[in-house]
């Protein structure tokens, strides 16, 4: 691979039986897509995170009675080999590798949860070593859309979409515990669903999947104690439902379901955001999205109701949509490898 290519994986929803999993190939100039590889065997793999240092890659398998699978990545075959996987209590919809790559975190959106995996040093799922059940204390109205760590520190950031409450946990890694730090209440009917952290500041962007808007968050490096100092709208539309959130060579971009657009957000010197616009998106219900910054500036974003990935590719800072498309069967993440 070489710096006019960059190679994704595609995360689907789908049955056991059918290949959820893309492995594609697409040229930066061109948008032209090869199909190396594809993965079956596992149900409704709707989030995908890479290890940062090893050739491993844990999808969740968003099912009822949910799974989380580790599989090592072959560069020269391009397969998937399935290493190990693990229960997860309830519904998966995202995992995340620890900074120090030695375990891995995990949501449930259904039988709301989060539960944390010890892996070895080659990246291969080991045991499970903390759950969090958030079931019981909130009648099951809990819904956990994501759990991040707060980089520079232990801390782990959890969203509470059905209740509208953002939670802050200490990571004490001697323990193997998640201990409560912080409890953020936002307004009701809110849904914090992901989120993205500023890569020179200790700030935090929400997006809302309830209302359309992003909510912006302080924190000292010390402590990690949220305060929210924006909360500025994505898009006017009435019937939408924020999705993705990303920080991209100094802009905040959302995905909007409903205006199946982009927004795009200038970060200000002090981390706060300017709307600039937003750009329909070639697609139904767009969710996750990645870049290829190599050349243009591509954006590749996945359309879960039109079955399809569009291209854009940045002129004059301007994101205009190229005539490729990429056809895959309800497709929700799509990450760089």
């Amino acid at each position: 691979m070489d710096n006019q290519t960059m190679e994704v994986l595609i995360g689907s929803y789908g049955e056991e039986n059918s290949a959820c999993i893309q492995w594609l190939q697409i040229h930066a100039e061109s948008g032209e897509v090869q199909w190396l590889g594809e993965q079956d065997g596992i149900a409704n793999p709707s989030f995908l995170a890479k290890h940062p240092t090893q050739k491993r890659v844990y999808a969740v398998s968003e099912v009822p009675e949910g799974e989380v699978v580790c599989y090592e990545l072959h560069d020269e075959t391009h397969c998937l080999k399935e290493r190990q996987r693990l229960p997860t209590h309830g519904g998966p919809c995202y995992v995340e590798v620890s900074a120090c790559g030695g375990y891995l975190f995990v949501s449930n959106y259904s039988n709301a949860g989060v539960v944390v995996y010890a892996l070895d040093e080659k990246g291969d799922l080991q045991e499970e070593i903390e759950y969090l059940d958030f079931t019981s204390t909130n009648n099951g109205a809990s819904h956990i859309h994501t759990v991040r760590q707060i980089p520079g520190s232990s801390r782990i950031l959890m969203t509470d979409i059905g209740k509208s409450k953002i939670y802050i946990y200490e990571w004490d890694e001697e323990k193997g515990r998640l201990l409560p730090f912080q409890n953020l209440m936002i307004p009701e009917k809110t849904g914090p669903r992901h989120v993205a952290f500023h890569p020179e500041k200790s700030i935090v962007y929400v997006i809302n999947e309830y209302q359309s808007t992003v909510l912006v968050y302080q924190y000292t490096d010390q402590s990690a104690f949220l305060q929210c100092i924006q909360e500025i709208e994505t898009v006017s539309e009435q019937k939408n439902y924020g999705a993705e959130i990303q920080y991209v060579d100094g802009k905040i971009i959302t995905s909007n379901r409903g205006a199946d657009s982009l927004t795009f957000f200038h970060v200000a010197e002090d981390g706060l955001l300017e709307k600039e616009t937003s750009i329909l998106t070639g697609g139904k219900w767009p969710r996750h999205f990645c870049t290829n910054q190599l050349l243009n500036n591509q954006l590749f974003i996945c359309h879960q109701n039109s079955n399809n990935i569009t291209i854009f590719k940045q002129i004059n800072n301007t994101y205009l949509i190229k005539n490729n498309t990429i056809l895959v069967q309800s497709p929700v993440c799509i990450i760089k490898i």
